[in-house]
């Protein structure tokens, strides 16, 4: 997490948080298929279980 947001723009008591992901296999190098499939798998499990939502 590198930024949170709180104020104009957003739902009262809501706030926006910035992440960032770095992700690598040792032993080759990821393709966007691959990386896609991550990704949603991050987005999904975030919505769930924090009831988090994707601006």
């Amino acid at each position: 997490m590198f930024d949170v947001y709180e104020g104009k723009n957003l739902e009262a008591g809501k706030k926006s948080y910035a992440v960032s992901f770095i992700l690598q296999d040792k032993e080759k190098t990821l393709n966007e298929k691959q990386i896609d499939a991550i990704m949603k798998k991050i987005i999904s499990n975030l919505e769930q279980k924090l009831g988090a939502k994707l601006r």
